[in-house]
């Protein structure tokens, strides 16, 4: 009798570490992942590594933060990259009139207004949201080269300098944007019923509808915090090349999607958090520097990281489907 009795005092509280291994499992490959980084690249613990880490992946993670939004509504955003370039254009191009404050809201603006174009179709067309965004993705572009015939535009006065350059003591400011839009998304998405909604919708969309949600609301908003964390990102990508450029945040959507799939948001809709979508994001610029500090000529880089990539495709696919089976 007291084996027994052990035996199901100790079954809950093995079964609750799982759960709690389960759940945090990407900020725990994070931690080791810098941790074995440390110990085979005497570099990588470098600050001005962790610096070019935090510079290039906050956009990144601004954008997968956005991605996760929309792939929690079973919706998916090709045309991220188009709209950090209109963002940077917009930027450039106003900058001179309204001012620092005016260029960076105009700019957001632009980019969270293409953003709800792509709500819309996706909701009162029915169209795939794959082929609504692919077409804003060509779209987009196009109206960032055309706003200067292809041509960079230059940023007058330094004071967009500190938005990409600029620290808050030892942090760096886009990484500071990132995680503060991290919190808030998370606070979006578990305190406020719309955002609740948007794991219903992706969940099961019919159910979500014959419960009183209202889709349009969901997608909407889906896509607009998409569109506007683009913007966000693409005054940082502005801002750390001094210039607004046209062809600013190419595949920039790829990495995204990727660090929401590396971060364990299922690609079907309903599952994710963002705490671990900010953890695949970091992987994924750990990863990055890694692989530059090793010396990996730079044809391998890109197998590498689609390797990456694949696997962690893979693993969210065999979870999928062990949760619908109820294994």
């Amino acid at each position: 009798m007291s084996l027994i009795s052990e035996q199901i005092e100790t079954r809950p509280a093995t079964v609750k570490l799982g759960e709690i291994l389960t759940r945090n499992a990407q900020v725990i490959v994070l931690v080791l992942l810098i941790v074995a980084a440390g110990a085979f690249e005497r570099g990588f613990y470098n600050r001005l590594n962790f610096y070019a880490i935090a510079y290039q992946y906050s956009v990144i993670g601004l954008l997968a933060l956005g991605q996760l939004a929309v792939i929690l509504t079973r919706g998916i955003d090709l045309s991220q990259g188009s709209l950090i370039a209109v963002s940077s254009m917009v930027a450039a191009l106003t900058a001179p009139y309204l001012g620092l404050p005016g260029c960076i809201a105009a700019a957001i603006v632009a980019s969270m207004l293409l953003g709800l174009i792509n709500g819309a179709i996706v909701t009162w067309t029915r169209v795939p949201a794959f082929v609504a965004t692919l077409g804003m993705m060509g779209l987009g572009r196009g109206i960032a080269l055309t706003l200067t015939n292809s041509n960079p535009v230059p940023l007058p006065g330094a004071g967009f300098h500190s938005i990409a350059w600029g620290k808050v003591g030892l942090l760096p400011v886009p990484f500071i944007l990132f995680i503060a839009s991290g919190i808030a998304l998370a606070l979006f998405l578990s305190r406020w019923p719309l955002g609740r909604h948007f794991y219903a919708v992706g969940g099961h969309e019919e159910n979500a509808r014959l419960s009183g949600i209202s889709i349009a609301s969901v997608k909407l908003a889906a896509y607009g915090i998409s569109g506007l964390l683009c913007g966000i990102g693409g005054l940082i990508v502005t801002s750390r090349m001094g210039t607004g450029h046209p062809l600013s945040g190419m595949n920039y959507e790829l990495e995204s999607i990727a660090a929401v799939i590396v971060g364990g948001a299922s690609l079907f809709g309903g599952t994710g958090r963002v705490t671990s979508v900010i953890a695949g994001a970091l992987i994924l610029g750990v990863a990055n520097s890694i692989i530059n500090l090793s010396g990996v000529s730079p044809y391998l880089q890109g197998t590498l990281k689609g390797a990456i990539i694949l696997i962690a495709v893979a693993l969210s696919q065999i979870n999928f489907k062990a949760m619908r089976s109820g294994r």
